[in-house]
């Protein structure tokens, strides 16, 4: 199950990869779309499913890492419910100013917001989205004032960044890159160790001293007590297909996604140190739990 809209970025991979699945296994693998709920439908239904390896869930970060925190009641625990099989990916993510910002990276933004407080307009999609995690995050760092605004979906955000009516936001690099290109916008940095590739301008967190690196991702998931066969003959085959790097041309380069690989441990690792970082930027948002 796909917890994401049909066509979305986790659809199109999850898509991609059932063809060389169906033909590894000898079954076919059915792609179907569970969405609503931040999530939380389909994660239902994989920690009910048999652990059998007949149903597994493929999804972003936010319902394993970051609904704990948003809701004080979940239908499900993603350290008990479920077993990670493998992380397909991470997402490139960059945060952009208004092209007529006077600020070129971050370090200007910081400094214009720190003698301007409140001045600078950061857009965001809602308590706790991305954006607004990144903007929590700069201002405990650094100590300065951002004025937030909200909007419902980030393509809004990022439309008024566009408009000039907000100066910054974060979101994913390729999305970015094009309208970066088009003198649209202008990329303040990159949330890597490296600068991403579709924006070779932008100095990544690294070279400016900042260790976060928190973004989403997409993975595999199976129900808890999922036989370790299973497991490791899907690893196994997911891992080759993300190292062709014509998969990851095809399917995962434009949807920002870098592909990321590895055993279901380290998979397990990763999830542990993301559930924390995701804890301690969802406090500095002042999210509150529903």
């Amino acid at each position: 199950r796909v917890l994401f809209r049909s066509g979305a970025p986790p659809d199109i991979v999850a898509r991609a990869l059932s063809q060389p699945l169906t033909q590894a296994f000898g079954q076919a693998f059915v792609v179907e779309n569970r969405v609503g709920a931040n999530g939380i439908i389909a994660m239902e239904a994989l920690a009910k499913a048999a652990p059998d390896g007949h149903v597994l869930c493929f999804t972003q970060g936010a319902p394993i890492s970051l609904n704990p925190y948003f809701y004080s009641k979940l239908p499900y625990d993603p350290p008990r419910d479920f077993s990670p099989v493998v992380n397909v990916g991470v997402i490139a993510a960059s945060i952009v100013g208004a092209a007529d910002q006077s600020a070129n990276n971050l370090r200007e933004l910081i400094e214009q917001a720190r003698s301007k407080p409140d001045s600078v307009v950061w857009a965001t999609w809602g308590s706790g989205s991305f954006s607004d995690q990144y903007r929590a995050w700069a201002e405990n760092s650094f100590g300065v004032r951002f004025r937030e605004v909200p909007y419902k979906t980030s393509e809004q955000a990022f439309n008024a960044v566009l408009r000039g009516e907000a100066h910054v936001l974060l979101n994913a690099s390729g999305m970015l890159a094009p309208h970066v290109k088009a003198g649209k916008v202008k990329a303040l940095g990159t949330i890597a160790i490296r600068r991403y590739a579709g924006l070779p301008d932008a100095p990544s967190f690294s070279e400016l001293g900042y260790d976060l690196d928190f973004r989403g991702w997409v993975g595999l998931f199976a129900p808890a007590n999922t036989p370790r066969e299973v497991v490791t003959r899907l690893n196994a085959e997911i891992n080759r297909q993300i190292a062709q790097p014509g998969f990851v041309e095809r399917f995962m380069a434009a949807a920002s996604i870098e592909p990321r690989g590895g055993s279901p441990e380290d998979f397990a690792a990763f999830l542990k140190v993301d559930r924390e970082l995701a804890g301690r930027l969802v406090r500095l948002a002042g999210v509150k739990p529903q």
